[in-house]
This record gives C-alpha cells, structure tokens and sequence, in this order.
C-alpha cells in the first residue's frame, strides 16, 4: 500500500467515524477540516510543508466551494491525492492540478525550505522543474 492508497483507506474509515460521531448528519468543512489534520500527520516527516499543502487544498478549493456541505467533491478528492503524489516526490496522479496550483506549492516550498529535509526538498524542486512552476 502507498501512501495515496493508505491515505484514501484512512479517509474513508474517518468519514465513517465522523458520521458515527455526528449522528449520521453530514457536514463537508467540517470533515474537509478532519481531512486536514489527517492529512498533516500522515505527512509529519515533512515537517510543516504539509499542513501548508493541505491548508493551500482546504482554503483554495474546498472553502470556495459553492456546496461546501457536500465536500469533499470527486475533484478535490483528485487534487488531494496530486498534493499527496507530489510529496511522495512522484509527478503522477497530478494532471488535476492547475498552473497556478502547481506555482503555489512551489512558492510554499521555497518558504519552508530551510525546515525540509535535503533529500525531500530536492524530489520536489525536481518535480517543480519538470511542471515549470517558476
């Protein structure tokens, strides 16, 4: 299992424990906000660049969301696992995002480099290379 597998397996299972806790009504920002968390702490090897990234995905597309209560859409459910393809240093899975999605997680690394490990900040300056993210 990979990492966008596991992280996908581990949505749904805390979709399901939300729903349980909530008494089966659901709401979109708050589990897009459950989602966040999740998300920075299966990445915590990275340090804060990944809680930057998902508050990029949360803020960006899932606060615009015109039916936020139904959030996560199928979309964003894809720029998720792009956000999470690319730190796990791989380009695929990420047709999905856009040329300013891509620009915008470069800008976040390059403010973040100094906390990141060498070895992570080169897989992602390489993949901001590759999109053209400058």
């Amino acid at each position: 299992m990979n990492n966008t597998d596991k992280l996908l397996a581990d949505i749904a299972q805390l979709k399901k424990r939300d729903l349980s806790e909530n008494g089966n009504v659901y709401d979109g920002e708050r589990f897009c906000r459950k989602i966040n968390n999740l998300f920075a702490s299966n990445n915590r090897f990275i340090g804060e660049t990944a809680a930057s990234f998902v508050d990029y995905w949360f803020n960006t597309y899932i606060l615009a969301s015109k039916d936020i209560k139904n959030e996560p859409s199928r979309e964003n459910m894809d720029r998720l696992v792009a956000i999470q393809s690319i730190l796990d240093g791989s380009s695929e899975q990420t047709e999905c995002l856009s040329k300013e999605d891509w620009k915008e997680l470069c800008s976040i690394v390059d403010t973040e480099a100094d906390d990141l490990p060498l070895d992570v900040l080169n897989e992602l300056m390489s993949l901001f290379v590759e999109k053209q993210a400058f």
